[in-house]
């Protein structure tokens, strides 16, 4: 199998945290709005063991793991991040692991819930069959997977490109991402595995661009989004129950 075991360009550690809380507006609407929704499609119970794979800075995992009763396990490949995210959240119920899924011995039926944001992309599209697989073995009966990824059928082509011709973000076309989903084919690729897809939420089409007038319109905007639009959000965020 063609396999993808990380970006041509090295991403420092710090990345997704200074986006969140540093970057424009925009980029931090963005942000924010993948992460409160994918919290929101978690349904995090107290008793709950949580993994994260490809954390990154570690932010959702630290959000997650806020809640004592809740155990969460957040894994990536990238040194960097884990070592950032190991300096910047300490918790008793949170532990950070190096390296891909495959690599790792969880046991099976371990996990009661699976996060995945804006990672799916950086992998081949056969690599990304095989992770649902992984992860449909991983959960318990009725455990949720939640995922996140760029809308191919959305603004985001143009806004990728924007943002490798302006250089406002590491290069994403080419170096970073190496395919991109429709809601279609990332629902497709979910039941193959033997997942229901239970909420499909596409986000991020209008409001990251307002926040930079208003913090507060965007945020009205975005429940807006949420609620009425089903199609050409740029971002997706699909979950999955077993």
């Amino acid at each position: 199998m063609d396999r993808r075991t990380g970006d041509k360009i090295q991403i420092e550690g710090a990345y997704q945290y200074n986006a969140y809380y540093n970057g424009k507006k925009a980029q931090r609407f963005w942000h924010y709005a993948k992460l409160e929704e994918a919290i929101k499609s978690l349904d995090i119970k107290d008793g709950d063991n949580v993994l994260e794979v490809g954390c990154g800075s570690g932010l959702l995992s630290f959000f997650i793991a806020k809640n004592p009763k809740v155990t969460v396990t957040a894994i990536d490949a990238n040194q960097a991040a884990l070592d950032f995210a190991t300096r910047q959240f300490q918790l008793p119920n949170l532990t950070y692991n190096k390296g891909l899924l495959d690599e790792l011995n969880f046991k099976e039926s371990s996990f009661d819930k699976i996060v995945f944001l804006e990672v799916i992309e950086h992998i081949t599209e056969k690599q990304g069959e095989e992770i649902f697989k992984s992860f449909y073995k991983l959960l318990k009966p009725n455990g949720k997977l939640v995922i996140s990824t760029p809308n191919k059928v959305s603004l985001w082509p143009l806004i990728e490109w924007s943002l490798d011709f302006f250089k406002l973000v590491p290069n994403l076309a080419d170096e970073q991402h190496e395919f991109l989903y429709s809601g279609k084919i990332l629902q497709k690729k979910g039941e193959e595995t033997g997942f229901k897809c239970t909420s499909k939420k596409q986000i991020n089409t209008f409001a990251p661009w307002l926040a930079s007038i208003s913090w507060k319109f965007a945020l009205s905007v975005h429940a807006f989004e949420v609620k009425v639009f089903k199609k050409f959000g740029s971002l997706l965020v699909y979950t999955f129950t077993k």
